[in-house]
Order: structure tokens, then sequence, then C-alpha cells
């Protein structure tokens, strides 16, 4: 469980640090954006033999993300969740490998971007168009799958290494 919570505040914090380091606009996007803590929301969970864990740790990273990047309560706990069960539901019908681990990650930060674009075009929260939404998830791309490949490599290792099992 260590692990898990170490790579998920990993990625909470390479969140901020991205997006500082390759600062990017909504009409500029940089190639390096992605949501990385999303990604490792899809990298932990053939991890997890305990699904109700697994639950509770995406719901409090939706809930941080909300309050420390957003601003959006509770918008991005309810996404966080739904893409919990996404995960759940595509890692069940799909065998665990890196590739599946990819387009899931993909699916997910698709699915992130396409559910906060028409939440909040429907609360007129923000000058959003469709095209914009397209740049983003574009954009969002090949950061999306290196990260995914990498986190999946690293946790592949540290759990062969030291002999870990799923967390229950």
């Amino acid at each position: 469980m260590l692990w898990v919570i170490i790579y998920l505040f990993f990625s909470f914090i390479l969140e901020g640090f991205m997006s500082n380091i390759f600062f990017s606009t909504l009409s500029d996007v940089s190639i390096f954006s992605t949501i990385y803590t999303i990604v490792a929301v899809v990298v932990i969970y053939p991890y997890f033999m305990n699904e109700k864990k697994y639950f509770l740790i995406v719901g409090f990273w939706g809930l941080l993300f909300d309050f420390v990047y957003t601003s959006t309560f509770p918008l991005n706990l309810l996404i966080f969740l739904l893409i919990g069960f996404i995960v759940k539901l595509l890692n069940n019908l799909l065998q665990s490998n890196v590739l599946t681990n990819n387009l899931i990650s993909f699916l997910c930060i698709v699915f992130y971007h396409i559910f906060s674009f028409v939440i909040l075009t429907i609360v007129e929260y923000g000058d959003y168009n469709i095209m914009l939404l397209f740049n983003i998830i574009i954009h969002s791309i090949l950061m999306t799958l290196i990260y995914a490949t990498v986190g999946y490599f690293i946790f592949k290792l540290i759990f062969s290494k030291f002999g870990l099992k799923q967390i229950k």
C-alpha cells in the first residue's frame, strides 16, 4: 500500500510541477500535459484485491484534486470515482498488460476531458468550444502513453522484486 500512496503522491505533485515547467494556456496546450493522477489511478488498479480500498483512495485523490488544482468541488471527486468504475470494468474485460494499460489510461483521460467539458459547458463556467476539447485531448496523448508505460513497468518491477501480492 505504501508504494501506491507514494506513486499517487508523486503523480499529484507532478501535475503541478509539469504545469509550471511547461506552461500552457487553453489556446496553447503543451504536449507534456496529461492528468498524471488519473493515469496513476489506472496503473494501480490491478494491484488491488479490495475494491473498497481502491475506491476510497480514488475518491480521496479526486477530492484533493478538486481542492488543490481546480476548485470545482465536488466535480473531480465525481469524475475520479466514475473513472475508477471505468477502470474496474475495462480491467475485468481486458487482459492486464502494457497495451491495455495504455489504452485504458488514454480512454480515462478522454473521458475526464469530455465529462469536464460537458459539465462546465452546462453550468456556463467558461468559454469552451469543441475544438478546444479536441486540442486538449490530442496534446495529452503523448504524455499519457509515456507516463502509463513507465508506471506500468515500475509497478510490475516493484511488485515482482519485493514479492508483493495484491492489496487486501
